[in-house]
């Protein structure tokens, strides 16, 4: 009778355990971004000498990539001279990647694990059948120091996708549908448990959008099941084979959403609430000053691929900017490799080092007061991406790619 999540405590606890139940664990990897890299360390020399599992941890200087201020440049510092000190095993440097997907592809996150990290989208590893949250500073210098942290286990929402992807339809799309139904606040400490006969038509990178916005509906974690499209993934990487977690065909849910994706089109989250998504067809032609790809969120290459098959060839109006943000180096390079950075260059995109971009409202192309911002990002209240009189629209990268070519927002349909 138990949930994924259920499960994965159990087998790290030793014994069954259900969702209420409070518990400390050992935990099997955590990440510390440079936000609050400075203040974990701070708490750390505040009781500790000693990194418990070195090999554990990756620290990750993407939020203020390349180093934005003198106080970024100081921090990344003292950041650097931890993780020598402690001879921790994993640093993403500026422009390098964004630790979220680091974190995937160094083989720290797999299936059955607990992670957690210091940003709130730790969710993201989900998607490899992981549970794994956000904590704060704090909790994060005890995990260093003791590889443990408490949790109370979550209860589950089933969240199951059913029907056939509609054309340019993505996962980011049934991120946001998912984020309305459920609302902001509708799945707080909650773990989102994700089935449907449409998951196995989504890649991996699509999995991990839908997972990395679980938080904007209050989610703890978000789990992805691990199935023969995850399977083939670890493979292709050389990781070894797993069976993974899954739930019992009698687990007790809180709740089960159901979401038929046969019957959506592309959609779009109006400021400055996350849920307050809309069809983009629905919309009034809303002129754009500028245009992000990227982050965390959909910096993946399957969001390059999508917006490349849509630029190839043309050019986005001289009114808009396209920024875009790789979420790795290895992303940027398969993106060189296959000619998607040329067609996007040739689109007339700046595409900056891999790192966050714009969408902490650090760095790499910020928004002036009163521009409006098309973005494939996670987030668009007042002042997440610069000035907080600009406007923030969130949608996939498919609806940004027209909207880089209309100059408003808008997709295929509208165009044609």
């Amino acid at each position: 009778m138990s949930t994924i999540v259920e499960k994965i405590f159990s087998n790290h606890i030793g014994y069954p355990v259900k969702a209420g139940e409070l518990v400390m664990v050992d935990v099997d990897a955590s990440l510390i971004q440079d936000m609050n890299g400075p203040s974990t360390i701070k708490n750390f020399e505040g009781f500790a000498e000693t990194v418990c599992s070195p090999e554990k941890h990756l620290f990750s200087l993407d939020h203020f990539s390349p180093s934005s201020s003198i106080v970024a440049a100081n921090n990344h510092r003292i950041t650097r001279q931890f993780v020598e000190k402690h001879n921790i095993s994993h640093l993403v440097e500026e422009g390098k990647g964004i630790g979220h997907q680091l974190m995937i592809e160094m083989g720290l996150v797999a299936p059955g694990r607990i992670v957690v990290g210091t940003d709130s989208h730790c969710c993201h590893y989900g998607v490899l059948n992981a549970f794994s949250t956000g904590i704060g500073a704090a909790e994060e210098a005890v995990v260093l120091a003791s590889d443990k942290c408490w949790f109370k286990v979550p209860e589950t929402i089933r969240v199951e996708f059913i029907g056939k992807m509609p054309k340019n339809l993505t996962g980011k799309d049934l991120a946001l549908v998912m984020v309305k139904e459920l609302t902001q606040g509708g799945a707080i400490y909650q773990c989102l448990e994700f089935g449907g006969d449409t998951i196995a038509d989504l890649e991996i990178d699509e999995r991990a959008a839908i997972c990395n916005m679980a938080v904007e509906s209050g989610a703890k974690g978000a789990i992805m099941p691990c199935d023969q499209v995850l399977k083939d993934w670890m493979k292709e990487r050389g990781w070894s084979e797993t069976d993974g977690v899954s739930p019992d065909s009698d687990a007790q849910y809180a709740r089960v959403l159901k979401i038929n994706v046969s019957a959506l089109t592309p959609v779009v989250a109006v400021p400055p609430d996350i849920d307050n998504v809309v069809p983009v067809s629905s919309m009034e032609k809303i002129a754009v000053n500028e245009v992000v790809i990227g982050g965390c969120t959909n910096g993946r290459y399957i969001d390059f691929f999508q917006a490349a098959q849509i630029l190839k060839g043309k050019r986005i109006v001289p009114s808009v900017r396209l920024v875009l943000a790789p979420a790795s180096t290895e992303i940027a390079k398969k993106m060189l490799d296959t000619g998607v950075y040329e067609i996007l260059l040739d689109a007339g995109a700046t595409i900056l080092p891999p790192c966050c971009g714009p969408c902490s409202g650090i760095t790499g192309g910020l928004v002036a007061d009163n521009e409006v911002v098309l973005a494939t990002a996670n987030r668009n209240m007042h002042g997440r991406m610069g000035s907080q009189k600009g406007k923030i629209y969130i949608a996939s990268p498919v609806v940004a790619a027209y909207t880089a070519l209309a100059g408003y927002i808008t997709a295929k349909e509208q165009m044609l």
